[in-house]
């Protein structure tokens, strides 16, 4: 398969990118409520979010009804802002080695909120040769729609696409297009995978 790979397409959160625990303080929380990774996930306000349809004003009013948070809607962008953390350790040295034989692209599941900071605080615009984020496709992972318009805008079969996320569900929406999808929870488990296949010597 290593030579048949011509791009290879990263998620960003939890795979590049860390993240706190939790999207919000866990002290806002009533007692019985849990708001982590699989909570967003499942999560309709975070979902519509995600996909650009409604603003973050909207996103913070609905998620303060959901929960049941006390606290201002002021509060919670300020604190969901804070959800990524910054690049993985070693993530930069990765990416760098991969540009020197791949074209590089990311499909990530974001927002209005986090974008500026993954463009500006985070520069992963100088890893990838396009970042496709879902509140701008109006597509979220793991819609089918949003892997076909990747595969269409990079101008690549999908069979020459390798893909990393740390969600399953999204691996294998991926692999029912033809994509190389592999689930990685982290950079190690990434650099594994790479190692294993041969895109990656050391």
């Amino acid at each position: 398969m290593n030579a048949d790979i011509e791009v290879v397409l990263f998620d960003l959160g939890g795979v590049l990118v860390d993240l706190k625990p939790s999207p919000l303080p866990p002290e806002w929380l009533q007692d019985h409520l849990q708001f982590g990774i699989a909570a967003w996930f499942g999560s309709e306000t975070a979902q519509r979010f995600e996909r650009g349809e409604i603003t973050g004003d909207e996103f913070a009013r609905q998620l303060k009804i959901d929960l049941g948070l006390k606290v201002s809607t002021a509060e919670i962008l300020r604190e969901f802002t804070q959800w990524p953390i910054g690049l993985c350790e070693g993530a930069h040295e990765l990416l760098l080695e991969l540009q020197k034989t791949h074209r590089l692209a990311a499909l990530t599941n974001t927002n209005a909120l986090h974008w500026p900071r993954l463009l500006n605080e985070f520069r992963l615009s100088r890893y990838f040769g396009e970042i496709f984020a879902s509140h701008q496709m109006a597509l979220a992972k793991p819609d089918p729609r949003a892997f076909r318009h990747v595969v269409d805008r990079l101008k690549v079969p999908p069979e020459r696409v390798i893909f990393f996320d740390d969600n399953l569900t999204n691996v294998n929406a991926a692999r029912q297009l033809g994509i190389h999808g592999l689930q990685a929870c982290s950079l190690d488990q990434v650099k594994n995978h790479l190692q294993a296949i041969g895109l990656l010597t050391d």
